[in-house]
């Protein structure tokens, strides 16, 4: 059985057409095909023929639990880039469990020469610096970091406007957060470079944060809209999650060639 850790958009499309590239070989030869999620919203994304789909958090001791007892022999590790903590937990267990880990990672956009963009480390340092930047403060990193955004007493008295998923458990955490309904931006994305402008417009924000998600999280319209409205951007850096020895792919194309010749060796 191969394990995808999924939760974006790539990790889907990459389950489906391993699926279908799976069901098109004879029975003797087809691997099972296991596919995690973080929500049941994400599992209803995911759902496609050939798949079992999963939802949970995993901690390394799970995983290896999971391995065991469904005879893992390869983890596909398709999580969001910024979820370096999901990939070294992954890795962890593969290594403890003596199976393969390949990794693919969505590759991000190279940051224009803009003179009002800046790059934090983190999220603790991209609200410090929005808070020295501006008053009104748009959001574009998600829900999972939004309390440290929300609690940085550099932005105590500012405005912050919240983009989150349109899920009943993200606006209640923004409630208990302390935001407002009105702070509250819930809506699925990406979203195109006219509505980017547009939301920067309407909610008169001086101060975008973002991340290096690449042109499938849209970072390039974010950043296009950003600039010609000339406030400023702040891009939280990816952090480094360690594949040494791993085979880790870019592309769909590759990493989807690299599983269909070694799929019998899972």
């Amino acid at each position: 059985m191969i394990w995808i850790i999924s939760g974006t958009q790539d990790g889907r499309e990459i389950g489906a057409r391993l699926a279908d590239w799976m069901q098109a070989q004879p029975a003797d030869r087809r691997a099972e095909l296991l596919m995690t999620v973080v929500s049941q919203y994400g599992k209803r994304l995911a759902e496609h023929e050939g798949i079992i789909i999963e939802v949970g958090r995993f901690t390394k001791e799970d995983m290896i639990r999971e391995i065991g007892e469904k005879g893992v022999t390869c983890i596909l590790d398709c999580s969001h880039p910024y979820a370096a903590a999901v990939s070294e937990t992954a890795r962890a267990a593969c290594r403890e469990a003596g199976i393969a880990y390949v990794r693919y990672e969505r590759p991000g956009i190279a940051l224009p020469d803009y003179d009002r963009l800046h790059v934090a480390a983190n999220e603790e340092e991209a609200a410090e610096l929005a808070g020295r930047l501006g008053e009104n403060i748009l959001l574009t990193t998600g829900s999972k970091t939004l309390p440290v955004f929300v609690h940085a007493p550099a932005l105590a008295g500012k405005t912050i406007w919240a983009r989150v998923l349109p899920l009943s458990s993200v606006i209640r955490q923004c409630e208990e957060l302390g935001l407002r309904a009105r702070q509250i931006i819930a809506v699925q994305g990406p979203f195109s470079y006219e509505m980017n402008r547009a939301m920067i417009r309407d909610y008169h924000a001086d101060v975008m944060v973002t991340k290096n998600s690449g042109l499938v999280g849209g970072s390039d319209t974010k950043l296009k809209a950003a600039m010609d409205e000339g406030i400023h951007v702040i891009v939280i850096d990816r952090p480094k999650a360690p594949a040494e020895g791993a085979p880790v792919f870019s592309s769909q194309e590759q990493v989807l060639k690299y599983m269909e010749e070694h799929h019998e060796f899972y």
